[in-house]
């Protein structure tokens, strides 16, 4: 007792502080990866719903633009400097922003990285929009590279062939257009990296891609390998060489390794590539 017949309060003690502090501890090492994980997966889910828009403004120019797709890369010159247009750039009039085109987990699409991490290239030609940062690329063997009539193929330099049409596209539910990639409008005088660029999985192991009719879904991504087995730099979508990014893993491409070009069922039922 206390003078004036009150009770005194006995405080914590060092145990009882330190069994405190401990609980807490571990309810904050349970939570914060459980809070970690929803917020990636919040990201997650955004960066794909982008990319339906991104399906969405595709199917759109290729109606406009009498069954066609766009052209990946258009190069042409302004003042004399090298200038360019990407699909992308094409496709803009058809998306409310262009800020649809930056994944939120894309970590590197404010920063230029060495070898064949980003894609870099020109500034945008001034009669284009002016879209400098793509946290996407498109499939060069569907959506091509040179000038509206006629394109060059980045792989061989062949030249000559028209632009792809939806039509010729047999499988486009199977025929990846867009993935996870890194692309970035320089200006000036920019260095040019390879065209064949990796995918970047951002979303755990998985690459979100864009399909040729316009839908949107996570692949998985695995190491890529050469045909003895060992392990190359990049890495591929599903089991098939990035090269190609034409992905499925069933159907008419179930135990496929090369696939360049697009599929179609021949006249005797076999599947080939055009």
């Amino acid at each position: 007792m206390v003078p004036g017949g009150g009770t005194m309060r006995r405080g914590f003690t060092l145990v009882e502080l330190l069994v405190v502090v401990a609980i807490l501890a571990v309810l904050a090492a349970i939570l914060f990866p459980v809070f970690s994980q929803a917020k990636a997966a919040a990201k997650s889910a955004q960066c794909l719903s982008q990319l339906r828009q991104v399906g969405t403004s595709l199917q759109l120019y290729i109606a406009d633009h009498d069954d066609t797709f766009p052209v990946a890369f258009f190069w042409s010159q302004s003042g004399g400097q090298p200038c360019i247009q990407t699909s992308f750039q094409s496709m803009q009039p058809y998306q409310k922003s262009a800020l649809i085109l930056v994944c939120p987990t894309d970590q590197r699409v404010l920063d230029y990285v060495a070898g064949t991490q980003v894609m870099r290239f020109p500034a945008p030609c001034p009669s284009s929009p002016d879209v400098r940062r793509m946290s996407y690329q498109p499939n060069l063997r569907l959506i091509d590279v040179g000038d509206p009539n006629f394109l060059v193929n980045p792989y061989t330099g062949q030249t000559g062939r028209p632009v792809r049409r939806g039509s010729e596209v047999e499988f486009p539910a199977d025929t990846a257009a867009f993935a996870d990639s890194t692309i970035a409008l320089q200006g000036g005088t920019a260095g040019y990296t390879t065209y064949d660029l990796p995918v970047q999985p951002r979303h755990g192991e998985l690459a979100h891609v864009v399909w040729a009719d316009g839908h949107a879904k996570p692949v998985r991504t695995r190491p890529e390998l050469d045909e003895d087995g060992s392990q190359l730099g990049g890495l591929q979508l599903d089991l098939q060489p990035i090269a190609s990014w034409l992905v499925s893993g069933d159907g008419p491409y179930a135990g496929q390794r090369q696939l360049v070009g697009i599929p179609y069922r021949a006249p005797d039922g076999a599947w080939a590539l055009r």
